[in-house]
């Protein structure tokens, strides 16, 4: 063993010489030595894309639904209800997209979930009406799992494992950032009034929304046809050949060379971590059963309730930013109140009438973009600061918290309004969050752990978006607390994860 280190930091300190031919290696030490650089690159840029794509479909409902108001006959006390359908539909499949990520491998998965999703959510740009829109919604939405949760995991299979905490982090912020494209992309289409009759249905602005925000995927299913399955899924499924395969392509991309100069020859049988391999009757008996017997069940739960409360607000209050600031912008200014002032009042409550209206402003549009743009700015500075994970999970749900007390009370609308689209922050905790899940749980149940986090996620999302839609209109300032009190509880018990790996 001594000396089988000694010949693998020789080949590393040594890469541009001729390499020694290095057997039974471990899957750890060939991904090092098949570097990281331009493979990498292309490969984590396409899983930002994907994970963007699934945003788009996902929280674009947003800025759709204001604008469909008239066409879908849509009331607000529906809003809440059709905004968490792409959530539900995710919550009822993640754990069998995780599955089928663990059993037939990532690339598949990653292109079933992106074709599908986007070829059913382009097709609720041409339904006539609010059921059949809802239908095509939630149908799509049963295959966006792996688009939205598999890309963190698939990143990091790809890299030495002296770059996965770094990179999930500093790609959570540029995800952050490529989401600035939701409200960017609305504030390029909605504002223009055509219109064009189309059989049935009207085509408006919304609807060619509703296609732009679809089409990434298409896109992504595409260029994932490209891409190599990774070694780490293939090593656990015994099918070390193929991974050596992949590794070579790996080391030829980055390095400029023949796959034939890269020098590991065979790897070895046991290439799982540490932590992996003291799990072999996962291996042996690879279920989803494993993950709720210990050690993984606390991890479990306590990961998927930190999930739960960010995307509760994340995708659930959140959601109803545009709408609230588009109420805020275009009241009376002789009214003085808090957000719920704004939200409560009749006049600027859209209603099915014979004089619909569905605009959304350009000035709140103008808001949504410039305030989404600055928190991914600072969410970026933040992910490539030196903090533990630990700790930034704990200032977020703590800022975040504060922010969500100071929208609901404060009387001055711009600090409202900044308040309330400050809620966007709580992005921050998902890489995180996701890096934990990728740690805690062994290769063989790992696209099965993040899909159930996330799930957890996903069912905080559906709740959170209901419950913000019901009691926004009912008990508005009680629903800031309740959120502000969970975010301070997932501060609280954020301090129970473990510290970083060193």
């Amino acid at each position: 063993m001594k000396e089988k280190n000694m010949a693998l930091k020789d080949v590393k300190e040594k890469s541009d010489l001729p390499q020694k031919v290095l057997e039974n290696v471990d899957l750890e030490d060939a991904l090092d030595l098949a570097g990281a650089g331009r493979y990498q690159l292309v490969h984590t840029a396409l899983m930002l894309f994907s994970t963007t794509a699934a945003i788009l479909e996902m929280i674009g409902v947003a800025f759709v639904l204001p604008a469909a108001t008239c066409d879908l006959q849509l009331s607000d006390k529906l809003r809440g209800i059709i905004t968490s359908i792409p959530n539900i539909g995710v919550i009822l499949t993640a754990a069998l997209w995780g599955r089928a990520s663990d059993t037939l491998g990532r690339k598949p998965a990653m292109i079933a979930s992106a074709s599908m999703g986007g070829f059913v959510g382009l097709l609720a740009a041409f339904m006539p009406n609010l059921l059949a829109f809802s239908i095509c919604k939630f149908c799509g939405s049963l295959f966006l799992s792996s688009a939205s949760s598999l890309g963190f995991a698939y990143i990091c299979e790809m890299l030495p494992v002296k770059s996965r905490d770094r990179t999930v982090l500093i790609c959570n912020g540029l995800v952050m950032i490529l989401s600035t494209l939701c409200p960017v992309l609305a504030w390029l289409i909605l504002p223009y009034e055509w219109r064009y009759q189309m059989g049935a249905i009207i085509f408006r602005p919304w609807r060619l929304l509703t296609i732009v925000y679809a089409i990434p995927l298409l896109v992504v299913a595409v260029c994932m046809t490209w891409m190599q399955e990774s070694p780490k899924f293939l090593v656990t499924r015994g099918k070390r050949t193929e991974a050596l395969a992949v590794l070579r392509k790996i080391y030829s991309i980055n390095r400029g060379k023949p796959e034939k100069e890269y020098c590991v020859k065979s790897l070895s049988c046991l290439s799982e971590t540490a932590s992996d391999a003291s799990d072999t009757d996962e291996l042996r008996n690879n279920s989803i059963l494993s993950l709720l017997r210990p050690p993984h069940l606390k991890w479990l739960l306590l990961t998927g309730f930190l999930m739960f409360g960010l995307f509760s607000l994340l995708n659930g209050l959140f959601l109803f930013a545009p709408d609230t600031i588009n109420r805020m912008l275009t009241g009376t200014s002789d009214e003085v109140g808090t957000i719920c002032l704004y939200m409560n009042n009749g006049n600027n409550i859209t209603a099915i009438t014979d004089a619909c209206v569905d605009t959304i402003s350009n000035s709140t549009l103008l808001v949504m973009v410039v305030t989404t743009l600055v928190y991914s700015v600072i969410v970026m500075a933040i992910s490539v600061a030196p903090l533990s994970k630990k700790t930034l999970l704990v200032a977020v749900f703590f800022v975040v918290g504060i922010s969500c007390l100071v929208s609901g009370l404060s009387k001055n609308r711009m600090l409202a309004g900044v308040a309330m689209s400050s809620l966007q922050i709580t992005a921050l905790g998902i890489g995180p969050l996701t890096a934990y899940a990728i740690h805690l749980f062994p290769t063989s149940l790992r696209g099965t752990a993040v899909g159930a986090v996330m799930m957890f996620g996903r069912i905080g999302s559906a709740l959170g978006a209901n419950a913000a839609g019901f009691f926004l209109s009912i008990a508005c300032t009680l629903t800031f607390y309740g959120f502000s009190f969970m975010l301070f509880l997932c501060a609280a018990l954020s301090l129970l994860l473990p510290k970083d790996r060193s």
